[in-house]
């Protein structure tokens, strides 16, 4: 007893003596006998207990009341444990039963008296007791041990048939169930068994002595429940016999009113249910379902004595258990009706069940599973709606917080229940097509994710459930993110499978990464098929790779997972060509047929027949690629094997064979082959079922591309007919577009044959394009686009129309963007690129183009270089010379020949590639010595020689010969055969070739030969012949034109001027068809820098001074002009045709916005249509302005046709008439100066008499370009001595030389006919010079003294104003003027001067009409702005120009930020008057240009932009000199008043200022610089 301390006090109720304590012992005693449990309102047992235990130590060890006193404290506390649950009543209650065991006399002769057996057995059974108490407090598991012993030791000191006995039993087996649920030992719950049994054995004693059945049926139910615990952990199937058998013997004995009943009926139920599981015998699950439904009717009836609550409790249960049970029924047997009654029964319970009970989630998604079933078999959507509602239900029954579960249990049941209602909504998507129940299944998903521990064995199956409704999201909606979310999934459940973190034994985790992987492949082989990407592919084939080597060999998936394989492998090979993927796949197939042959008994004949069919459509492509006829051969063999296994599927082998023998014909030409493959198709289709749709397609299609491919018309118009049939057939279906291909690939050999046929190949492109949006991404979009670029390349050859290679470079440059680096075909489709950007370069010239075009064939050879395949090679080494040639740069020759020596040496009896060496070494050696000329001479003959009569290729070399040897007749050589050869190069283009364009060189070839022979006849019919072909591109027919006309004027021939003046016509043509400014300006400079000037010398020779005068207007400032044409006035057509007024108007507003602006994106301008580019979204701008600009141009020439036929209209926009011009002169005389290397003229225009010719210098030409560099140096020099405040010295070279020796070469014949003419002196001149004249000071022009002073000039003469074109000047006099207002814009921050010139100008002008906008006020927005509101502005800043794009030209603003010409034409400034420019080189025109009539002044372009009067510069001006000049202009502007300025006094106003600097003795270049442009 030292083990308990006992705690002593003085309180007198404490027991002093063991006459005190036994009394206590004995109301203790009779207070437990009282009650069984702890009465917790009663006060005095506890304190009685106390008083005992206090009084305790009174008991000698020896003293015989000592083990009951233990024995009553002990129960005592184990009962008051029990009530309150206090752990210190339990330990203790354990230690004082355990001292009853260490009191000595309770031994005799070291063993258990027989009188203290009972008690001693009942004390070791309560002890027992108590362990078990305390075990289910503390879960410490040496309590049950110690417990079973106590059981044990009970049963041994009980008497084997004692009474006593069948309690301990109880006790024991329960306690060993315990134990084996917690362990899992065997023995454990094979000895509970074995103590049961002997329950039983004594409750049947019992019951022949007269007991009742309570006892028996309680044992018999017990050892049922144990039986069934056995064979539930151990299959023990007799173990489930007894179960059953004991449960039905205690429920036969047990009478229909005992409330233990259906209790032992739901057991049975479950027991039977078990049996049919494992035997699977419906009467089995019958006899379950009836026993449950036996306990509904007993507990509905009430005959069972349970309470309320009891009776509630249970009926709920049972009709949940009833649902479970009629569910399972469904499911092995497809009873519809169990299902209705199921969901009966989960109702039912559901009703019955309170909202708050922890078991209503789970009833609710039973109920749900029930509704599901019930969709699934009767298809009745308000089920599946129903199954819906009631997994939300739980979920808001979980998360209310109103069900009794502790975390970790709703967070798995909210899991649990969020993927269940995905997989309910991802179905209600597959059965309604409603997106949004897709969407919320993925939600669902990744909710039940989140609340999923990482390690819960559910993960892996939950990621792939969000991986499937991810898939068939993107299947539905097309959003790459959610294929990328669904491939990340699966790589998740991999992963999660493959860490050992999920708690699944080794068969079930391989049998999952193998079905993964598998997944895994499937998606990345889609995902590839959606975005092009192969790396995709790779991962995909090492998945299926994964995947099979996971899964045993003997599994149901492994052929599948093998085909799967296979399918990989082929689609890596037909994307990246390498043969080793395709022979793989071939490997995989011979797998399959192994497994297909030893793996089954019998083999399965319909897979077998199918891989057949496969392998040998796989070895045809191998032979296709290698041309190993062994393949071939077998390929054959496979499909008669085929046909062998299936009578019924013989034409599905026949369709493959036909295939076989006709690429074998084309390997071999042998006819024979083809006859039997068109023979195999036509019996193929016969045997093909007729509503086997598909395959009787697929068996048409091959047999019309073998009668494409015939040599016969009558077999090419079956296949068009047949094509045609196919289109009509699938339209609206997959597979569409490839017919509509097929088809157009007929018109287009059918075009090819008989040129007359070419509007149905148009209309087969249109179908093509019209099938293009249906197809959005992949793979068939890139052998959509591939196609129809190439049609469109053939259908460009003959005419050269633009439109078509536009469209064909808008659709190869979306395929190079879309097809991924590494694909097969990727070489192929850059230099397909190269080849159209190449077309268009020779087309506009545009240097951007062809540098394009050589960086994708240059790409292109690098990655045919490293797929090592020839013919790809070759390809694109053929399309980097090209380019390379197209270039002609001298580095850019070299290289073009070493690419095609290396072209030659593969294919050395290639005639292209032995053509396109010759023309490129002929082209490097045209200005060298002759002998080096013969090489590439004697290769074009042998390319000649080689290729075969009626080939096209054979006019191609015709051509390139005939070339050649004209480019030696320059030097005298190859005459006679130069020309035998072009006449024969026409004569086979008028029968092989239909390409008008090219007709059109040939001609002009033979009309060159004709002049080199001297035939200047039949080459002048030549010539115009070319000229005038309608259907060739106005590029060509310029080309040959002017040729032409250099020709005639070389030979003084008279057809000379008829030659310039259609080369004039066509180059308005040619540049109409190009699409930006720079451009054309480039083309001006490339082809027309004298084209006007030497037209004009050759009217004059004829003395049609007339036509001088039209051929100068025409042939001048034409970029200009044409901006000027786009505002011509239409308020006469307005009154005669709004409607068509209207469209033209807006025709060109849009043609003006896209020609000169400078924005990427133009109005009403749609996007180049690029899924994905590497291109710079300037070039595809470019793209859309080229194809805009065609379009806009096609309605400019469509609209002006129709206003010519309206009455009054028919010379709407044609070439100024001279009666038109000659009204230039209305005001005063315009001196058109025309210097030309073969003659140099003034010609006088006058208001009403004819012109007067007046004949120049023979040398003026070149006094005209040695004053212009004399210019440039003079102002260099003064400009230099100006800044750095140099004193003059006297030089050779100085503005006084200049102007002396313009006066005397060409302004003193003019001023002497103006004389003669009687023109007043002082009167106004207009100077309209030509080319580089444009530059000099013409209007200075005299002799002066050293110091400056005139001694004769023009100066002294006349006003002189400066006109660029007779046009600008009459329509600057028809607008009218407008009230003044002033902006003055300038620069003071880096031209000192102006602040001075602002501040005289604010002197002069009240503040209401001057504006000044100086420093970073004059900002280009800003003052583009204030433009628009002011008729004068005043510039005083630097001006720029740009000689190679002149709309760039313009004024410095602030930040050096330019206001261009661009921007003010663009502006439409609908007041503009007068504009001072005060600004360096605002008039002058940079001395090197090559087309100095395009390059205008400053000043002549701001007259474009509508100003009436320009003030302007020639050459850079002195600081000083602005403030000034400034005063005394608008003093003289306002010498009558404000109101009273009239814009055409400004000429005077300049001619009177600079005289007044001149007469102030500033020095001559200073003065001479300012100019007058306009009225």
């Amino acid at each position: 007893m030292s083990s308990i301390s006992h705690r002593q006090n003085a309180h007198s109720d404490i027991p002093h003596s063991i006459h005190e304590l036994l009394p206590m012992l004995i109301n203790l005693e009779e207070g437990m006998k009282t009650t069984q449990e702890w009465d917790v309102t009663d006060d005095r047992t506890p304190a009685v207990l106390a008083k005992c235990r206090e009084g305790l130590p009174l008991l000698r060890p020896d003293h015989p009341a000592l083990p009951l006193a233990l024995f009553y404290i002990a129960e005592a506390l184990s009962r008051r444990f029990e009530a309150l649950g206090e752990i210190a009543d339990i330990d203790d209650s354990i230690t004082y039963f355990g001292e009853i065991f260490t009191i000595p006399f309770l031994l005799h002769n070291g063993s258990l008296d027989d009188e203290v057996l009972p008690f001693t057995a009942l004390s070791v059974s309560l002890l027992g007791h108590a362990l078990m108490l305390r075990y289910a407090h503390s879960k410490n598991s040496e309590d049950v041990d110690a417990a079973i012993e106590n059981y044990r030791m009970t049963l041994t000191l009980s008497s084997p048939d004692g009474a006593t006995r069948q309690m301990p039993l109880a006790k024991l087996s329960k306690a060993l169930t315990l134990r084996f649920n917690n362990g899992g030992r065997k023995e454990d719950v094979d000895e509970a068994i074995q103590w049961q049994r002997e329950a039983v054995s004594l409750s049947q004693k019992e019951l022949d002595d007269g007991d009742t059945y309570g006892s028996l049926v309680e044992s018999l139910s017990q050892l049922g429940n144990l039986l069934g615990l056995r064979y539930v952990k151990f299959s023990l199937i007799a173990d489930l016999e007894e179960a059953v058998e004991r449960h039905e013997t205690a429920l036969a004995l047990l009478p229909d009113s005992d409330k233990r009943r259906p209790r032992y009926l739901r057991g049975l139920a479950m027991f039977l249910r078990l049996t049919f599981e494992a035997k699977g015998q419906i009467k089995d699950l019958n006899g379950a379902i009836d026993r449950v439904r036996e306990v509904i009717a007993c507990l509905s009836s009430g005959n069972a004595p349970l309470d309320k609550g009891e009776t509630h409790g249970s009926l709920v249960d049972s009709l949940h258990q009833l649902g479970n049970l009629l569910l399972l029924r469904n499911v092995k047997f497809g009873l519809v009706a169990d299902l209705d009654q199921a969901t009966e029964s989960y109702g039912k319970a559901l009703i019955l069940l309170p909202d708050n009970d922890e078991r209503r989630p789970r009833y609710l998604r039973d109920l749900a599973m029930s509704l599901h079933s019930t969709f699934e078999a009767e298809g009745q959507i308000k089920d599946l709606n129903g199954a819906i509602d009631r997994v939300r239900a739980a979920n808001t029954c979980l998360s209310s917080g109103n069900v009794p579960l502790d975390e970790s249990e709703i967070l798995g049941s909210l899991a649990q229940n969020s993927n269940s209602l995905g997989d309910l909504l991802k179905l209600r998507y597959t059965n309604s097509g409603m997106i949004v129940d897709l969407e919320q299944a993925t939600e669902s998903y990744g909710k039940a994710l989140v609340l999923l521990p990482d390690d819960d064995e559910r993960r892996p199956r939950y990621l792939m459930d969000l991986a499937m409704s991810l898939h068939l999201t993107f299947e539905a909606e097309g959003r790459i993110e959610d294929l990328n979310g669904a491939i990340d999934c699966v790589r998740e459940a991999i992963a999660c499978l493959s860490s050992g973190i999920v708690p699944f034994d080794e068969g079930k985790i391989l049998g999952s990464l193998a079905q993964d992987s598998n997944s895994l492949g499937d998606l990345l082989k889609l995902r590839h098929t959606n975005c092009g990407m192969i790396a995709d592919l790779e991962k995909a084939t090492e998945s299926y790779r994964m995947a099979l080597a996971l899964l045993p060999a003997n599994s149901k998936s492994w052929f599948g997972y093998l085909w799967d394989l296979v399918m990989s492998l082929q689609a890596t090979f037909e994307v990246k060509g390498r043969i080793e993927d395709l022979s793989g796949a071939i490997d995989r197939v011979r797998e399959a047929l192994a497994y297909l042959s030893y793996g089954n008994d019998p083999p399965d004949e319909r897979e077998t027949r199918l891989a057949l069919g496969h392998l040998g459509r796989l070895l045809n492509r191998r032979f296709r690629w290698t041309g190993e006829m062994a393949d071939i051969e077998e390929a054959i063999q496979c499909q008669y094997r085929a046909m062998e296994l299936d009578a019924t599927k013989r034409h599905s082998a026949l369709g493959s064979l036909s295939s076989h023998l006709h690429d074998l014909y084309l390997r071999t030409g042998d006819r024979n082959d083809f006859e039997r493959a068109l023979g195999f198709s036509r019996e193929a289709l016969e045997l093909c079922p007729v509503d086997d749709s598909s395959s009787r397609l697929e068996i048409t299609r091959h047999m019309a591309a073998y009668l494409a491919g015939s040599d016969r018309a009558e077999d090419w118009e079956e296949a068009l007919k047949i094509r045609r049939e196919l289109v009509g057939l699938t339209k609206g279906k997959d597979g569409h577009y490839k017919d509509v291909i097929d088809l157009v690939h007929s018109l287009d050999s059918q075009w090819r044959r008989d040129p007359g046929q070419l509007s149905a190949f148009d209309e087969g492109i249109q179908q093509l394009r019209d099938v293009l949006p249906s197809v959005i991404h992949g793979p068939h979009r890139i052998d959509l686009l591939e196609r129809l670029a190439s049609f469109l390349q053939n259908r460009y050859q003959p005419s050269r129309a633009s439109e078509n290679m536009e469209e064909a470079i808008t659709y190869l440059r979306e395929l190079t963007a879309l097809i991924p680096r590494g694909h097969k075909d990727h070489a192929k489709f850059l230099s397909n690129l190269a080849n159209a950007l190449q077309s268009r370069f020779q087309l506009f010239r545009r240097i951007d183009d062809i540098d394009d075009a050589l960086d994708s064939a240059r790409e292109a050879v690098k990655i045919a270089r490293s797929g090592r395949v020839r013919d790809d090679l070759v390809q694109c080494l053929s399309m980097l010379g090209l380019c390379l040639s197209a270039r002609s740069g001298s580095g850019d020759i070299e290289e073009a020949i070493a690419v095609r020596r290396e072209l030659v040496s593969l294919s050395p009896d290639d005639g292209p590639a032995l053509r396109h060496l010759a023309l490129s070494i002929i082209t490097r050696q045209v200005n060298r010595p002759v002998d080096n000329v013969e090489e590439g001479i004697v290769l074009l003959r042998k390319s000649l020689a080689i290729i075969p009569a009626g080939h096209p290729e054979k006019l191609r070399a015709l051509g390139a010969l005939a070339m050649a040897t004209l480019w030696q007749c320059e030097l005298g050589r190859y005459q006679e055969e130069a020309l035998e050869l072009c006449r024969e190069f026409v004569a086979a283009h008028r029968q092989f070739d239909p390409d008008n364009t090219s007709y059109c060189a040939a001609v002009g070839q033979l009309a060159k030969a004709c002049w080199f022979k001297g035939d200047y006849e039949e080459a002048a019919i030549r010539y115009d012949q070319a000229a005038n072909m309608r259907y060739a591109i106005p590029h060509a027919r310029f080309t040959v034109t002017k040729m032409w006309a250099r020709q005639a004027r070389q030979a003084g021939h008279s057809s000379s001027l008829r030659a310039h003046t259609k080369a004039l016509e066509l180059l308005d043509q040619c540049l109409t068809s190009t699409p930006t400014i720079d451009l054309q300006h480039q083309f001006l400079t490339e082809n027309a820098s004298a084209l006007a000037s030497n037209a004009a010398a050759c009217a004059i020779e004829k003395e049609s001074l007339e036509i001088a005068v039209q051929v100068l207007e025409q042939g001048r400032a034409l970029l200009w002009s044409r901006m000027r044409g786009y505002r011509h006035s239409i308020e006469q057509l307005q009154e005669s045709n709004p409607d068509l007024a209207e469209e033209f108007k807006g025709v060109c507003q849009q043609l003006e916005h896209i020609t000169v602006s400078s924005e990427p994106i133009l109005p009403e301008m749609a996007p180049i249509p690029v899924s994905t580019t590497p291109y710079t979204a300037q070039v595809l701008d470019f793209d859309a302005k080229v194809t805009k600009n065609r379009q806009l141009s096609d309605d400019y020439e469509r609209i002006i046709s129709e206003i010519r036929q309206i009455d009054g209209f028919s010379s709407f926009l044609q070439a100024t008439p001279f009666s038109t011009l000659q009204t230039a002169a209305s005001e005063g005389p315009v001196i058109l100066v025309n210097v030309n290397e073969h003659r140099s003229d003034a010609i006088i225009l006058r208001a009403t008499e004819a012109p007067l010719l007046v004949p120049l210098p023979e040398n003026l030409f070149a006094i005209v370009d040695t004053l212009s560099a004399r210019l440039v140096v003079v102002d260099r020099i003064n400009r230099d001595e100006d800044r750095k405040g140099v004193a003059r010295q006297p030089k050779q070279l100085d503005m006084g030389n200049i102007l002396q020796l313009l006066w005397e070469s060409a302004c003193q014949p003019i001023a002497l006919a103006l004389q003669e003419m009687e023109h007043p002196k002082g009167s106004r001149v207009w100077w309209c010079p030509v080319g580089r004249l444009s530059a000099l000071p013409l209007h200075a022009a005299g002799t002066y003294d050293n110091k400056g002073v005139l001694i004769e000039g023009f100066p002294d003469l006349y006003v002189s104003s400066y006109t660029p074109t007779l046009s600008s000047l009459i329509a600057s006099r028809a607008t009218g003027g407008s009230g003044l207002r002033l902006l003055a814009v300038g620069q003071s921050n880096s031209l000192p001067k102006v602040k001075d010139e602002f501040f005289k100008l604010r002197n002069l002008f009240p503040s209401h009409v001057l504006r000044v906008r100086d420093g970073e006020r004059a900002r280009s927005d800003t003052v583009l702005r204030d433009l628009r509101d002011h008729s004068w502005v005043h510039f005083a800043c630097h001006g720029s120009l740009d000689a190679s794009s002149p709309f760039k030209s313009g004024f410095i603003l602030h930040d050096n930020k330019k206001l261009s010409l661009r921007d003010i034409m663009q502006a439409r400034l609908p007041n503009a008057e007068l504009a001072f420019l005060a600004a360096c080189h605002s008039a002058a025109i940079e001395s090197e240009s090559e087309t100095p009539d395009e390059v205008l002044t400053l000043a002549a372009a701001m007259q474009f932009c509508g100003f009436r009067s320009i003030v302007g510069t020639l050459w850079t001006m002195s600081d000083e000199d602005g403030p000034v000049l400034a005063e005394k202009f608008y003093k003289h502007m306002l010498r009558h008043g404000l109101d009273q300025m009239d814009v055409r006094d400004s000429a005077e106003a300049v001619h009177l200022a600079t005289e007044s600097m001149r007469k102030a003795k500033v020095p001559l270049h200073r003065w001479t610089t300012f100019v007058h442009v306009g009225i």
